[in-house]
């Protein structure tokens, strides 16, 4: 059976100034694109403060996944971005901020260089649309 993806938009929407959606809407999964520090008028966020990048890049995040009628709590998987491993102990420390038990899969990978210079987090999804995260046996 064929499916359609549902693009996700909030407004304003500034990925779509350089031809990216924010994410999709396919079956009873999301898939969000990359969410990084940057403000609805385009300014940086938190340059050199890497838990104000982290905290603004999520709080992107689940603005999407509301719109997209889900949450932080139906986030399945992870890909964190960061351009200097040093900053594992507080993408541990966001982890436990924002998502409970049972945690999303994850994937954390360290870069060179992420959209503008002064960016240091950038984080992407997966997430049920409807249904919730339980554990094995559950």
């Amino acid at each position: 059976m064929a499916r359609d993806a549902v693009r996700i938009s909030t407004t304003p929407d500034r990925q779509a100034e350089v031809y990216i959606s924010q994410g999709f809407t396919v079956g009873d999964l999301i898939f969000i694109s990359g969410q990084a520090a940057v403000a609805d008028d385009g300014s940086i966020v938190g340059v050199g403060d890497f838990m104000a990048q982290a905290r603004h890049s999520v709080g992107k995040l689940e603005r999407i996944l509301q719109t997209a009628g889900s949450s932080l709590d139906q986030v399945v998987k992870v890909t964190i971005f960061v351009t200097d491993m040093s900053y594992f102990p507080q993408v541990v420390e966001l982890r436990q901020e924002v998502f409970t038990a049972p945690y999303p899969a994850d994937t954390l990978c360290e870069v060179s260089a992420l959209a503008y210079p002064e960016l240091m987090f950038e984080i992407e999804a997966v997430a049920l649309v409807d249904g919730r995260t339980v554990e094995a046996g559950a």
